[in-house]
């Protein structure tokens, strides 16, 4: 059977997938499903087989394939492969909206590509081939035109919308030219910074006195958790060269980062972010460039301490698969998927680990200064 992965969380609705099946999810009732996406694309449809999927997962470790989002009312977008889906009876039907580029993942585009800002819906496209690198709009999901496209760029990971100013933002990838974190004005993607795998981003954290990422790098000689102060960000309308604002390292991890949520408790602002476990070499890096990275890991760090006092709330290894042992088989790299509710709690998401795959965790922000410290964080760095 698949593996739950969690999707977005609406009114209180934690929406989830298993395969290709749609539902919610509750500590009451597990999964509950209510329709099936009709994805076409091979490996969704092999692995949403119980049987052939099964002996995938033991091969290559479990596959991430589809992609939800509740966007208003009874409307869901899903991807599977190079197609996007709409829902408007809250998963029980489904149409074809849009074909995503053919080079498309198994899993289309990232968890991170689907933001609601100012009354639209964005996508960010997610080409692994030579496809012009796009950022997509619709007023309803149901038609989808062109937002933005750049060819300096190999992809869009996410977009984010900025609780605080009211800005639209995204992060590119993946060499050092193209890796940019930047905002959408006037119909542009202006970077604050690029150049750079510092500014290789997925996932953004919002805080109302500075912007958090972690690095999408498995090689980089350091992979770091930075915090940019809101006063370093030059405005949105300037169009003048202007020196590239510098981020200060707040903790190093053992594998790139991936997923972001901003939590608040009774006291103060957390930060969570999970890295992921990856397997193999990054062909967009150096020659040989990175290799299989740590643990799975969501870490937290709260306001109160500069954001400079990370504490491991999971730790999960990525699950053995058999492919590892031969040769140029590809193996599934590990996940936590985050997101949090109405309630202050964060749901974290372990996906392809060997401990609480396919199972989704809740955390309370009470809880995490409880949680042990991070080894490698800031103070490794001073």
């Amino acid at each position: 059977m698949s593996n739950l992965k969690l999707g977005g969380v609406e009114d209180g609705v934690v929406h989830a997938t298993r395969g290709l099946s749609v539902g919610t999810w509750s500590r009451a009732h597990g999964f509950e499903p209510s329709g099936s996406i009709p994805g076409s694309g091979t490996v969704a449809r092999l692995s949403d087989s119980p049987v052939v999927g099964g002996l995938l997962a033991r091969l290559t470790g479990s596959v991430t394939t589809t992609n939800l989002w509740p966007i208003g009312g009874d409307r869901l977008l899903a991807t599977v492969g190079d197609e996007l889906f709409l829902s408007t009876d809250r998963g029980r039907s489904w149409r074809v909206v849009r074909r995503l580029p053919e080079s498309s993942g198994p899993m289309g585009v990232l968890p991170s590509a689907v933001c609601r800002h100012e009354g639209r819906v964005y996508l960010a496209e997610y080409p692994l081939g030579d496809e012009t690198a796009k950022v997509a709009v619709s007023e309803d999901g149901s038609r989808w035109s062109t937002h933005v496209s750049r060819s300096d760029v190999r992809h869009f990971h996410g977009l984010f919308h900025d609780p605080y100013t009211g800005s639209l933002w995204g992060t590119t990838g993946d060499t050092d030219g193209e890796s940019a974190i930047g905002r959408f004005v006037d119909g542009k993607f202006r970077p604050v910074g690029r150049g750079s795998q510092t500014w290789r981003a997925v996932d953004l954290a919002f805080t109302p006195e500075s912007v958090l990422w972690g690095m999408d790098c498995s090689y980089a000689p350091r992979i770091e958790i930075l915090r940019l102060s809101r006063d370093d960000i030059p405005p949105p309308s300037t169009d003048r060269h202007v020196d590239r604002p510098a981020p200060k390292a707040v903790a190093t991890v053992d594998g790139p980062v991936f997923y972001a949520e901003t939590v608040r408790s009774d006291e103060t602002t957390w930060v969570v972010f999970s890295t992921a476990s990856t397997t193999g070499t990054d062909s967009t890096g150096p020659k040989n460039g990175g290799a299989d990275s740590g643990a799975v890991r969501v870490i937290a760090a709260s306001r109160r301490s500069g954001y400079e006092r990370w504490h491991q709330l999971v730790v999960r290894e990525r699950a053995p698969a058999l492919g590892a042992a031969v040769p140029r088989v590809p193996t599934a790299n590990a996940y936590a998927f985050l997101a949090s509710t109405a309630s202050r709690e964060v749901l974290i998401n372990p996906f392809n680990t060997s401990r609480s795959n396919g199972e989704i965790l809740v955390r309370r922000p009470s809880s995490f200064g409880d949680a042990p410290r991070l080894p490698t964080e800031v103070d490794a760095l001073r």
